[in-house]
């Protein structure tokens, strides 16, 4: 009998090598008040992509400039 391999586990859609911002990297990174950045995270349409973390908020920023490139792809001009 040959050893069976150990399974493994991937979760879709997480990617712990990319570190996570908090409300104020994305405020200071946008030049906006962090209180700017929670509004964002709360609309309703097309709301800020972010990560509820107990009672903390952390985005990734791959998330942060896509969300960016839709906002000025979606602007009004």
């Amino acid at each position: 009998m040959q050893p069976s391999e150990p399974e493994t586990t991937t979760v879709v859609g997480v990617n712990l090598d990319e570190p996570l911002l908090t409300a104020s990297d994305v405020a200071a990174l946008l030049a906006v008040p962090r209180s700017s950045i929670y509004e964002y995270a709360r609309r309703h349409q097309m709301p800020l992509p972010s990560i509820g973390i107990g009672r903390h908020r952390r985005f990734y920023r791959s998330e942060l400039e896509a969300w960016l490139t839709h906002q000025r792809d979606h602007s009004h001009r």
